[in-house]
């Protein structure tokens, strides 16, 4: 389950749905491969959307190692150009940094929290 930091918290969720993935709840992890979670509308039911590959490769922010999921070539837009990087903070959550390969999209990641359910 997903949670946004301040100052993102109003914003991230709105950018998220205009972006093609409307009440995201998150992400299923699993070996190299992972996918998003999205509330369906009016119900409590996870539904998958927008999967990703998952692989280990130096930050961009830092040069250290990272868990890194990234979206297939054609993927919708944005996603095909979006690279979400996490590193565990406790045994139960993981901080993200949403980067995009787009000029000056590298050196600006835009943190949440992943927290295991």
């Amino acid at each position: 389950a997903a949670s946004f930091l301040t100052p993102l918290r109003q914003l991230a969720p709105a950018g998220l749905a205009l972006m093609g993935l409307p009440r995201w709840y998150g992400k299923d992890l699993a070996g190299d491969r992972g996918v998003n979670l999205v509330r369906g509308p009016g119900a409590a039911a996870l539904h998958e959307a927008l999967p990703m590959r998952i692989v280990r490769e130096a930050s961009w922010r830092d040069g250290r190692p990272a868990v890194v999921a990234t979206y297939a070539a054609d993927a919708r837009r944005p996603w095909r150009w979006v690279r979400d990087e996490l590193r565990a903070l406790d045994e139960a959550t993981l901080l993200g940094l949403t980067f995009t390969d787009l000029p000056g999209g590298r050196r600006l990641g835009l943190p949440f929290l992943l927290h295991r359910v």
